[in-house]
């Protein structure tokens, strides 16, 4: 393809940020769903919300998959693999019938794993490895821009099923919003999803990183295979488990909580899309904050911010003060970046952008894991006399220990050494 004038990288931005938008926003739709399946196919709530635990063995299933998958087949042929399995697993949550058959509940488990085919092949890895192909200069600023597209994908297609599901069936909802995820994700894939040798450009900045010689240097970083040997990578992985299983937490039981201690159902879910809309919000300038903080100043901020969070959580019962409510939610949102992008501007500033596609999708497996042992674990805690109450102490504990192996880990970085 003939050179193209104008640097295409912002446009590529946009293409990832709309990917995971109709990726994880659509696949997060089922918590407004996930009763009226249960009621209309006739099995248990325990029984239907086994689709999450489907979903999180395939994630990390499925990530190890991209590490290979991805280098292979490139960022664009991979997203389109994702938008596709993004409509296709809405359409078999429409194949459910009544009467508690079987058949019913392997087509929700089935929709759960075909979804974690657009969350592993669509969402955080495979959008970062975009940006590290468009940017050098101003990577964790864009970083921040295209991984609020989780956040605001969440909050807005949350909304949409809401309002759309007073007007019409679930079946109907999931018919619509799988055309929905085609049309916005087909065109950013392929009208927007490109590399820069397609159209003769480079990267922002790359021309400033120089060998002595001064010809252009490979951009920075290690190779994969260092990456995974080095001492870095091993105490990031431990450290994303335990930051990531508070964050987990917090994200599958905030509304059940304030429920079990007065709120409404419908007063629940408002808080919760506000949470969600101003963490969509705060991840826009994340990357800025990253800038100002520093990477180490920013993984504190954010894990302190989870840490009230809980501890808000807590107090919160004793007195149901409405500020009490809203510092929770503002902390909450602060603290987003922890499920969203810690493992993308970590890992970048731990390992570089030379490989980085095939780095972040092996750190999300550390993700995943972290995911599938929040419920387990809050399950354990549950049947103890403390409760959830107990479990929100826990979970600040485990993030605690998160961050400071974070911190560990990027001074334990081979770019740090560098």
């Amino acid at each position: 393809m003939g050179k193209k004038t104008g640097f295409f990288g912002y446009k590529a931005a946009v293409g990832a940020f709309l990917v995971i938008f109709v990726n994880l926003g659509a696949c997060t739709t089922l918590v407004t769903f996930l009763a009226t399946l249960a009621d209309y196919s006739g099995h248990s709530i325990g029984a239907v919300g086994q689709i999450g635990t489907v979903n999180t063995i395939c994630n990390v299933v499925l990530s190890l998959a991209a590490t290979r998958v991805l280098p292979k087949l490139g960022a664009q042929k991979t997203m389109l693999i994702s938008v596709i399995a993004c409509a296709a697993h809405m359409m078999f949550y429409t194949f459910v019938t009544p009467g508690a058959n079987s058949q019913s509940l392997l087509f929700m488990y089935i929709a759960g794993g075909v979804a974690s085919l657009a969350i592993t092949f669509g969402t955080h890895a495979v959008c970062s490895s975009v940006i590290a192909e468009w940017f050098v200069e101003k990577r964790a600023q864009v970083t921040g821009w295209v991984l609020s597209g989780a956040g605001l994908g969440a909050a807005i297609w949350v909304f949409l099923a809401g309002q759309l599901f007073k007007v019409t069936d679930y079946k109907n909802c999931y018919r619509i919003f799988s055309a929905m995820v085609l049309v916005i994700g087909l065109f950013a894939v392929f009208f927007l999803i490109k590399k820069p040798e397609q159209l003769g450009q480079r990267p922002l900045g790359a021309d400033s990183v120089r060998t002595d010689g001064g010809q252009t240097a490979e951009l920075p970083g290690v190779s994969y295979g260092d990456a995974l040997k080095s001492g870095a990578f091993k105490v990031l992985v431990l450290a994303l488990l335990f930051t990531t299983i508070g964050g987990t937490a917090y994200l599958s039981y905030a509304p059940t909580w304030w429920q079990m201690n007065g709120m409404s159902a419908s007063g629940a879910a408002v808080w919760n899309s506000a949470y969600l809309l101003l963490a969509g919000l705060l991840l826009l300038v994340a990357g800025n904050i990253s800038g100002k903080l520093g990477m180490k100043g920013f993984v504190i901020y954010v894990c302190i911010a989870y840490i009230l969070t809980f501890v808000c959580m807590i107090l919160w019962p004793a007195s149901g003060a409405a500020y009490l409510m809203v510092l929770t939610i503002i902390f909450a949102a602060a603290a987003y970046p922890v499920n969203a992008s810690i493992p993308s501007f970590v890992g970048t500033a731990a390992f570089g952008s030379r490989e980085f596609g095939q780095i972040s999708a092996a750190l999300m497996v550390a993700v995943y894991i972290g995911q599938a042992l929040a419920s387990p674990l809050m399950a354990a805690l549950l049947t103890t006399e403390g409760g959830m109450g107990l479990a929100w102490k826990v979970f600040a504990a485990t993030t605690a220990i998160g961050m400071i192996l974070l911190v560990t880990a990027l001074k334990m970085s081979p770019m740090e050494k560098q």
